[in-house]
């Protein structure tokens, strides 16, 4: 009886050893609760809009630009207007001239409406002229920043220049779309078509 007593004791010691053991060489992780995932913090933008219509309009009363946005935030100590997926609509300063469309994955509205800086996907075009379907100005750069007092717009970054006829790729660039000049400042390559 004693033998089936020793065999028992015996027997639970090593078990018990084993889980000390086992439990010793373990990560502490393993007896801390499970960190749930972070939730994500909510926006502290001011105010918060859907499908909005920014209209502005010059001196003369005459329309300006248009700007459209799938949502928008708005941030009041910045006076700051973070929008998603905008679209400017940027009006000829003369009778007859093509206005310029803008778009871009995102758009920053800085100094109560006077510069939006455009971030990524930044694709800008006119029509040519005379007016034609399939033949336009077109300007693509991951940012651009346009001033719609002036209508100028820059950028530092990457920019493709293409016109009828005319490829321009390099770096930085400076536009007065009122005036219709366009600078590349730097690393430019250019291609010509012959055919236009």
């Amino acid at each position: 009886m004693l033998s089936i007593k020793n065999a028992i004791l015996s027997t639970l010691i090593v078990i018990a050893l084993a889980v000390f053991v086992i439990f010793w060489d373990a990560k502490p992780e393993i007896f801390m609760r499970k960190k749930q995932p972070p939730v994500s913090a909510l926006s502290s933008a001011d105010s918060y809009m859907k499908n909005t219509v920014t209209r502005k309009f010059n001196a003369q009363g005459r329309p300006a630009f248009l700007l459209t946005s799938t949502e928008g935030e708005y941030f009041q100590a910045q006076n700051r207007f973070v929008m998603a997926s905008p679209q400017v609509l940027a009006h000829a300063s003369e009778e007859g001239e093509q206005p310029w469309h803008l778009s871009a994955k995102k758009s920053i509205i800085l100094n109560s409406g006077k510069q939006i800086d455009m971030q990524d996907d930044v694709y800008a075009w006119q029509r040519a002229e005379p007016a034609s379907a399939n033949k336009k100005t077109e300007i693509k750069t991951p940012f651009l920043s346009y001033y719609p007092d002036s209508r100028k717009a820059d950028t530092d970054k990457h920019i493709s220049f293409k016109t009828p006829g005319h490829q321009i790729n390099g770096t930085g660039f400076k536009g007065d779309f009122a005036a219709q000049t366009y600078q590349i400042l730097s690393r430019v390559k250019g291609q010509h078509d012959a055919n236009h």
